[in-house]
């Protein structure tokens, strides 16, 4: 019982993020085809105003109080406020390059990107090792015949070096006498 209440809550949680990301898909998508916004950044009192707004470059009190006449950047901004409120609710920073670049196109952490008004989820990128050929079948009575080899080789690694022993002994024996007779 706890467990599915936690389930139906933590699905709600999840319900809430994607709902709150479809909506700055949407606002990204409908600021990257509204051409009134992107004409009225190309005014460059519009552009300084956003590169403050955003905390790029900011600037002095004097500079800004001419921004309530301008309905050119008071739209900017608006907009630019709406979109700030929905990514505030899927817990995310305005992209604020995608938005002045004119996409709609952002990936996100998950490996699912927000793309054309939705979310996407990503294709994985092919691996290399999809390319290679499959390994054969395992033989469950191949350990037999390695664990035999194995056997096999160690013995023949003790025979090789007690003979090798034995021949150092034979050669120190040998040397020991002839250092004797003289």
């Amino acid at each position: 019982a706890e467990f599915s209440a936690w389930a139906s809550v933590h699905q709600s949680s999840l319900m809430v993020g994607d709902d709150a990301l479809s909506q700055v898909a949407k606002a990204l998508k409908s600021l990257k085809e509204n051409d009134q916004f992107h004409g009225a950044l190309e005014q460059p009192p519009v552009f300084k105003a956003v590169r403050h707004w955003a905390g790029i470059e900011r600037l002095k009190p004097e500079e800004c109080e001419e921004w309530q006449s301008n309905s050119q950047l008071m739209f900017v901004l608006a907009e630019l406020r709406r979109l700030e409120h929905y990514c505030r609710a899927a817990g995310m920073k305005v992209p604020l390059e995608q938005v002045l670049a004119g996409k709609d196109e952002l990936p996100l952490p998950d490996g699912r990107r927000l793309r054309g008004g939705e979310i996407e989820i990503m294709k994985k990128e092919t691996d290399e090792t999809e390319d290679l050929p499959d390994l054969p079948p395992v033989d469950p009575r191949l350990w037999r015949k390695t664990f035999l080899w194995q056997i096999i080789s160690a013995v023949t690694l003790a025979l090789v070096m007690k003979i090798s022993l034995w021949y150092q002994e034979e050669q120190t024996l040998a040397s020991g006498n002839a250092s004797r007779e003289l």
